[in-house]
């Protein structure tokens, strides 16, 4: 139940919840024509999103040692990309209490994120062996 959570509920109700959020957000734009503070800020955060994704994507072609490598560099690159968005759109202020806290966070949620992937990498790799030993074993 537990894998099937991780595996499927998770990434399909982040998925739904954003596509909705979007549609909301072009929904409200053509039909209102004002600025709505709340879409605008859906907007950013899914440009920041993106950005981080392609930014993934290219550190994702390099070839590390290890994972946890991988995991410092894309951290170390991502960081002045998050506070970059995050002071200029105003997602926080410009004060040391503030720039801490959304630090603590951003480290929070990127090793969250890491460790959910590596975590689901490490089990279709399980499952694939698996699959392959009991084929083996059936054919021997």
């Amino acid at each position: 139940m537990v894998h099937k959570i991780l595996k499927t509920y998770i990434p399909a109700i982040s998925m739904c919840f954003t596509v909705i959020i979007l549609l909301a957000g072009i929904i409200n734009l053509v039909t209102e024509g004002t600025k709505n503070l709340f879409i605008g800020f859906a907007f950013e955060v899914a440009g920041y999103l993106v950005l981080t994704c392609i930014l993934d994507e290219l550190i994702g072609r390099i070839n590390f040692k290890t994972y946890l490598g991988h995991f410092f560099a894309e951290a170390a690159l991502l960081y002045p990309v998050n506070l970059f968005f995050a002071v200029n759109f105003k997602w926080i202020g410009i004060h040391t209490g503030s720039i801490i806290l959304c630090s603590i966070v951003y480290f929070f949620v990127i090793a969250a994120n890491h460790l959910y992937f590596y975590y689901m990498e490490k089990s279709s790799a399980e499952e694939i062996n698996r699959l392959l030993e009991d084929w083996r074993d059936r054919n021997v």
